[in-house]
């Protein structure tokens, strides 16, 4: 079949519909903004209430200059725990280290202490633990060596003015605890997600299970027509196709129409054994195998075979790059025209028939086959069974077709997106 460049046809314009959002992951992201809301302002809270703590008088120029820094950095560690998730070790480490440099309190180091424990290997969070517990100790023991009234944790009594601080015991008590409970919330953490971990393989086994047990199911239902297939239809094929033989060779009691007749009843039959052959062989191994008869290529050798029984056909056929077309768009557009070819000689017979497809990488495909409309009394009876099996290769493709009565003639009208076969 020649091949050239016509006028080019664009495919059907898809749109694409974005998925209906679940409320299930808006619900966790509302969750983790919140989350990290808290935690950036907790932060910055401690640190302003500790650098406050810390600052000298205001004669004292480096004092202010190195309580200031401790404030610019808090405010910068606090800001840093929206990304506690991401780069927990890290930012532990670097809010550890701002705690022993600079009077900041531990805070951020004990709560980013409880990511680290949540994801890191246990080697990990063994030395983190420890860096962080000097950070939390130092910034404690720093409070505890001011004066009695300058300590964070120290009260006064508006009415009798009497001063209550805390002392050694107290200092290594609260030490204990605020690492006992960031150690307890990253384990908790860590076995949330070792049993969410778990739950999504489970749940991603049985998927496949499941998915598995559907595919067997369906191969068992291919194997089984396969064999209804080759076992009756190829059977009766067969008997066809060895009658039309002795009818073709037996020159005594038929003349040359009846001879060429019975010859092209044999080589229908003996290529819709051939592609009963490919299609039960598709239907044993779940692949979709090469089927003869059924490429663009293949159009012109349908048309021809048409007209010469008599068939009346006019084709237009412009295809380009079909090389690169993929098996399922050539054999979409194949049996398209097939269909539409057998139902105008069903439906119609005796009336001419026209046939135009347009082909190409930039434009798609386009097959429009027409017929005039019969009477009443020649046209035979049918399902539309032909009409839904058009519909569906179309729709798997990604393309339309319409069919319908026009200006007193039948049309079929199929639009299919190019596809690039790999």
């Amino acid at each position: 079949m020649s091949t050239t460049t016509g006028p080019g046809y664009p495919a059907p314009t898809q749109v694409a519909h974005a998925p209906a959002s679940r409320p299930g992951p808006q619900r966790a992201e509302s969750w983790r903004r919140a989350g990290n809301l808290a935690a950036v302002t907790t932060a910055v809270l401690t640190s302003l209430v500790a650098t406050s703590f810390a600052a000298p008088s205001p004669d004292d120029d480096a004092g202010m200059a190195y309580a200031i820094l401790g404030t610019l950095v808090g405010l910068g560690v606090a800001v840093s725990l929206v990304w506690r998730r991401r780069y927990p070790v890290r930012l532990a480490l670097a809010a550890s280290a701002a705690t022993l440099l600079l009077p900041l309190d531990a805070f951020p180091a004990l709560l980013l202490l409880t990511w680290v424990l949540a994801s890191a290997p246990r080697r990990t969070c063994a030395w983190v633990g420890g860096v962080v517990a000097a950070a939390t100790g130092v910034a404690l023991l720093r409070d505890a060596m001011r004066e009695p009234a300058d300590r964070v944790l120290s009260s006064r009594d508006a009415v009798t003015g009497a001063l209550s601080y805390a002392g050694p015991a107290a200092y290594w008590t609260l030490w204990v605890l605020l690492l006992a409970v960031a150690v307890a919330v990253g384990l908790w953490r860590r076995q949330s997600g070792v049993a969410a971990a778990a739950t999504a393989a489970s749940r991603a086994q049985r998927a496949t299970t499941a998915r598995l047990r559907a595919e067997m199911s369906r191969q068992e239902e291919r194997e089984l027509i396969a064999r209804e297939v080759h076992d009756t239809v190829a059977h009766h094929i067969s008997l066809i196709s060895l009658q039309a033989t002795a009818l073709e060779v037996d020159h005594a009691s038929s003349g040359p129409a009846v001879q060429a007749a019975a010859r092209q009843m044999r080589s229908s039959a003996q290529q819709a054994i051939g592609e009963m052959r490919g299609l039960v062989e598709t239907l044993r191994t779940g692949a979709e195998g090469s089927l003869p008869g059924a490429t663009l290529e293949d159009l012109a050798t349908l048309l021809d075979g048409l007209r010469r029984q008599g068939r009346w056909f006019t084709s237009t056929v412009y295809v380009s790059d079909a090389h690169e077309a993929s098996p399922a768009l050539t054999r979409a557009v194949f049996r398209i025209v097939q269909e539409c070819a057998t139902n105008a000689m069903k439906h119609a017979p005796g009336q001419p028939v026209e046939v135009e497809v347009r082909a190409g990488r930039a434009s798609g495909v386009l097959v429009r086959v027409a017929n005039p409309l019969a009477p009443p009394s020649a046209a035979a009876p049918g399902a539309r069974a032909g009409l839904v099996g058009m519909r569906e290769r179309a729709r798997q493709l990604g393309g339309t077709l319409d069919a319908g009565t026009h200006d007193g003639w039948f049309v079929v009208t199929a639009h299919l997106p190019w596809v690039t076969g790999r």
